[in-house]
């Protein structure tokens, strides 16, 4: 099953459930309609994953745990470097990764996360292993405005807030052990339905904006 849809992503409607929800949704709105519509599509165990910043993360938690009833797994903050650059203050250059489940069961593999051990080299590795799970806290991933997977409009310009497909190999593939169905309510440049075709895995992406549609058409290879 791959599919993707142009329409708001509240008319949106399925029987399917999904092993795995990711929502990259508008971080300043606090209005979380979409979250309790679509956390009702997770599978029992699954994992439902929401993308935002500090306008709305604190909101959300309190949404998801208290008025959904969410089970929390994680908090993860990818470190960008886009955001707001103001004069009086310190930069807010991080998103907020949160990860929740419909049950205190859920799969995790962390072998799929392991990242280099800074003390190899360093005579500090009495366990001999070279490599460690990756925390909570993702520095060593980023997406440059040159990278070649950047998804441009037809003006030239760059598409706002694409994700890198890295993040998704970080934040998506402990979740599952080899296959899984993947439901994207904001697929905007389809940065996720491209991982999930390059993994083979079941997908469905729903994007309301038509030229943004268009974009992640080409981008996934549709």
């Amino acid at each position: 099953m791959f599919s993707t849809h142009n329409l708001d992503n509240l008319q949106f409607e399925t029987e399917e459930k999904f092993d795995i929800i990711y929502c990259d949704y508008i971080y300043e709105s606090l209005d979380f309609t979409w979250a309790e519509k679509y956390f009702q599509y997770l599978k029992k165990g699954g994992i439902f994953i929401a993308q935002t910043d500090w306008h709305s993360e604190h909101r959300l938690r309190v949404f998801m745990e208290d008025v959904l009833g969410a089970y929390f797994v994680n908090h993860l903050a990818w470190k960008c470097e886009w955001g707001n650059h103001p004069k009086d203050r310190f930069y807010q250059c991080y998103d907020d990764i949160l990860i929740y489940s419909n049950s205190n069961k859920w799969e995790f593999h962390p072998e799929k996360i392991q990242v280099p051990k800074a003390t190899v080299t360093a005579g500090l590795n009495p366990s001999g292993r070279n490599t460690k799970q990756a925390t909570a806290w993702v520095e060593d991933i980023t997406l440059t405005t040159t990278a070649l997977e950047r998804v441009k409009k037809e003006d030239g310009n760059l598409v706002k807030w694409q994700k890198p497909l890295r993040l998704y190999d970080r934040i998506i593939s402990p979740w599952f052990d080899k296959e899984a169905k993947v439901l994207d309510p904001f697929m905007g440049s389809g940065s996720l339905g491209l991982w999930c075709r390059n993994q083979g895995l079941d997908y469905v992406g729903i994007e309301y904006d038509y030229e943004t549609y268009k974009l992640a058409l080409q981008n996934i290879g549709n």
